[in-house]
């Protein structure tokens, strides 16, 4: 039988895939952090990607997006004190700024965080929030590491895109 590399990929990707979100979680219980550990193993999975370049630049996107997005958001929900309207200011102002920058791909986690942090604030709990954030910080990390991992045993550590390693070009 002849595994083309197009099935070795898809093996590898979703291995990749499935060994991140269950490090993502067993790594969240371990350290015995508060909240949900499938917010580590969802963003885990969200950032896994073919290869560990995608993968660095999604989780970067992923964490800063979550971050601003709660920040906005805890904010907005302080100063205004009405959690809809600092939902809706929210997530206004956090798809301008995303627009301004140029990070199309950061719209909607910074979106979500907005709205969980602004709404959360409702039920006065704020650590659900942040354990989100950590969730995902967790996740991000455990996805890296595996894809770290893949990269340097199935062929060598490439940070570069792979149009660059082609044309012989370093980023």
């Amino acid at each position: 039988m002849n595994i083309t590399e197009r099935h070795f990929e898809a093996v590898t990707y979703s291995a990749k895939a499935a060994i991140s979100a269950v490090l993502g979680v067993i790594g969240y219980q371990w350290l015995h952090l508060p909240g949900s550990p499938w917010v580590a193993g969802v963003s885990a999975v969200i950032v896994t990607q073919p290869t560990l370049h995608s993968s660095l630049k999604a989780s970067s996107v992923r964490v800063t997006a979550n971050i601003g997005g709660a920040l906005v958001g805890a904010m907005l929900a302080f100063a205004l004190g009405k959690p809809i309207l600092a939902m809706a200011v929210g997530i206004m102002l956090t798809g301008l700024v995303c627009y301004a920058f140029r990070q199309d791909d950061a719209l909607r986690p910074a979106f979500v965080a907005v709205i969980l942090v602004t709404l959360a604030g409702e039920t006065a709990e704020w650590k659900t929030s942040m354990q989100r954030v950590a969730g995902v910080l967790a996740g991000c990390a455990c996805a890296l590491l595996v894809g770290f991992l893949f990269d340097f045993f199935t062929r060598g550590v490439k940070l570069q895109p792979e149009a660059s390693r082609k044309n012989g070009q370093q980023e």
